[in-house]
C-alpha cells in the first residue's frame, strides 16, 4: 500500500512523539480506504506499524478511530458514486439505493461517529406536476426533462447535502440528506425557487416537497425508496 504510506509515517511520528494520534489514526484508515484495501488489511497494518513504532499492538482507541477513518471515507466514496442521466444530471433509482444501503452498512460495522441513522439522516423529495396534456408528445418529454433538470440543479445549489438527486419517478426526485435544525427551511427555499422555474416554462404548475423519515433497518429503507419509485 504504498499510496497509504505518507499516513503510516504521520502516524509512526504521532506514536514516537505522543501527540495527534487520534487524527493520525483516522487519517491512517482513510488512507487504506482511498487505496481499496478492506477494513481487515487496514487493522492489521495498523498494528504492524504500532508495533514498529513502539512494540505493543495498537491501543482500543486507535484501533477506534483508524476504523471510523475508514468507514467515513468509504462512506464518501460511495456517496460520490454516479450513474447520471447526462440530459438531467439526475442519479437513478438504483444510485440511490446503492447510497442509502452503503449508508446503512457504515452504520452497522460502526464505521459513523452517530450511527443512529433514522435520527441522523432522511429522504428528500420533490414532486413536479404533469406536463400538460395538450402539447406534442415530443415536445412534452422534452419539456419534462428540462423541469426535472431544473430542479435538481435547485437541489445541488440551495441544499449542499444533497450534491447527487435521484429520478425514482418521472415526476419525482430524492435525495439523501443529512439532518439539521434548517434542513426543512432550506427544502422550503428550494421548493419556492422550483416554482419559479416552472412559470417559467409551458405547463407551468406548483412541486409538492417533503421529507422521508428513514426506517431503522436497511430493508424497509429499500422498500421505501422502491415506495416512492411508484
Amino acid at each position: 500500500m504504498n499510496h497509504a504510506a505518507p499516513a503510516a509515517r504521520a502516524l509512526t511520528d504521532a506514536l514516537i512523539h505522543g501527540t495527534g494520534q487520534a487524527g493520525a489514526a483516522s487519517a491512517f484508515g482513510a488512507a487504506y480506504a482511498v487505496a481499496g484495501a478492506g477494513l481487515g488489511v487496514c487493522l492489521d497494518a495498523l498494528d504492524d506499524t504500532c508495533l514498529a513504532a513502539d512494540s505493543a499492538a495498537a491501543a482500543p482507541a486507535l484501533v477506534r478511530h483508524a476504523a471510523l477513518g475508514w468507514g467515513e471515507a468509504v462512506e464518501r466514496h460511495y456517496n460520490s458514486l454516479t450513474c447520471a442521466d447526462p440530459v438531467t444530471g439526475l442519479g437513478s433509482i438504483q444510485h440511490l439505493q446503492s447510497e442509502v444501503a452503503g449508508l446503512y452498512r457504515a452504520a452497522g460495522g460502526g464505521w459513523l461517529v452517530d450511527t443512529d441513522i433514522a435520527r441522523t439522516h432522511a429522504l428528500v423529495v420533490v414532486e413536479l406536476p404533469t406536463v400538460r396534456g395538450d402539447v406534442d408528445d415530443a415536445f412534452g418529454g422534452l419539456e419534462a426533462a428540462l423541469r426535472r433538470a431544473s430542479a435538481a440543479e435547485v437541489l445541488r445549489a440551495g441544499m449542499p447535502e444533497c450534491p447527487q438527486p435521484s429520478e425514482v419517478h418521472p415526476r419525482r426526485l430524492v435525495a439523501l440528506a443529512r439532518r439539521d435544525e434548517g434542513l426543512h427551511r432550506r427544502l422550503a427555499d428550494a421548493a419556492d425557487e422550483v416554482d419559479r422555474r416552472l412559470a417559467l416554462s409551458p405547463s407551468g404548475g406548483s412541486c409538492r416537497a417533503w421529507t422521508e423519515a428513514l426506517p431503522v433497518d436497511p430493508e424497509t429503507a429499500r422498500l421505501l425508496v422502491d415506495e416512492l419509485a411508484r
